[in-house]
């Protein structure tokens, strides 16, 4: 038999983009699929547009929740998820006919716990694409994840991941900004084995209103939250990679933060947090060795001139 794939969507409020997406969904030349589509309390058409496929193609399952963020919706769709890998889909995202097909050959060449696949930044709707017979792939370190090219780590989506890993594993709900990376980093934690699929199978489209391109809000603040949380997650953690790259990017995001938010109408809680939560992981910063000694200085030094008037 061969295995189901549950592609996992958290819907909100896009009806001009998910009939896109659930075509590219549909027209998978692997076609042992369950589609769960999880609505996301959107006040639009989206919910009338996903029914009405459900009435042609009973691997769709729409499923309602209210209003509660992109988080709580992956995490609903992994709960309902019964297949034996999942794959993450973005509602106004779309991905090549031949993705799937391709993630579960080289998850069954490899044996691997995650599949990656390249991500393509789009502003169209219909990206052109060519049929392929056959498909180049790697082993990826932690490195290439985070820090090379694409930095396919930082992003849920695009990845073909066993359902028992992943169904073990929860986003950090109340988080807007940074949840999808922080997930990925809870599996990578696990010293779980990683390859990369050396082809643009995902369409990741660039719309206006998305959250990467909307102003700063106290959303967008929520991604200190989330690595406050990672720091807390991976304290005592033997994965050095992932203990230190937390630390980092806390520090990180605070110093940058705190400067881009001075003088708007969020500055005193830009303030207020990023001092509470930098207060907090300051010593385990100062002692991590796998950060080097520059980088840690770098931070500290801006923390303190920030935050000592």
């Amino acid at each position: 038999m061969q295995p189901t794939v549950s592609i996992i969507i958290p819907i909100y409020n896009i009806e001009n983009y998910i009939e896109n997406c659930l075509a590219s969904v549909r027209n998978q030349t692997y076609e042992t699929l369950e589609i769960i589509c999880v609505d996301d309390g959107s006040t639009d058409f989206s919910a009338q547009k996903i029914k009405e496929y459900c009435k042609n193609d009973n691997r769709i399952k729409y499923i309602y929740q209210p209003n509660a963020g992109v988080s709580c919706a992956r995490n609903k769709g992994l709960e309902n998820a019964t297949g034996e890998y999942v794959f993450f889909l973005d509602g106004d995202d779309y991905i090549h006919p031949q993705t799937i097909e391709t993630l579960l050959d080289c998850a069954e060449k490899t044996k691997a716990d995650m599949i990656c696949a390249v991500y393509k930044i789009t502003q169209t709707l219909a990206e052109s694409y060519d049929f392929f017979n056959d498909f180049a792939f790697h082993s990826a370190d932690f490195y290439e994840l985070y820090f090379h090219g694409n930095k396919l780590g930082k992003c849920a989506v695009a990845k073909l991941i066993k359902s028992g890993l992943a169904k073990r594993f929860r986003f950090f709900e109340g988080i807007a900004m940074g949840e999808d990376g922080c997930y990925i980093l809870k599996l990578l934690n696990e010293n779980i084995s990683v390859y990369i699929a050396e082809l643009p199978l995902y369409y990741y489209y660039r719309r206006e209103g998305s959250a990467t391109k909307s102003e700063l809000n106290e959303n967008k603040l929520t991604i200190v939250n989330a690595y406050d949380r990672m720091c807390d997650y991976t304290k005592n953690s033997a994965n050095a990679n992932v203990r230190a790259y937390c630390l980092r990017s806390v520090f990180y995001q605070i110093n940058h933060k705190r400067r881009l938010y001075k003088g708007t109408a969020f500055e005193s809680l830009a303030e207020a947090t990023c001092k509470q939560i930098g207060k907090k992981h300051l010593k385990a910063f100062l002692k991590e060795k796998n950060i080097s000694l520059k980088i840690r200085l770098i931070h500290t030094v801006r923390f303190f001139f920030t935050f000592s008037k």
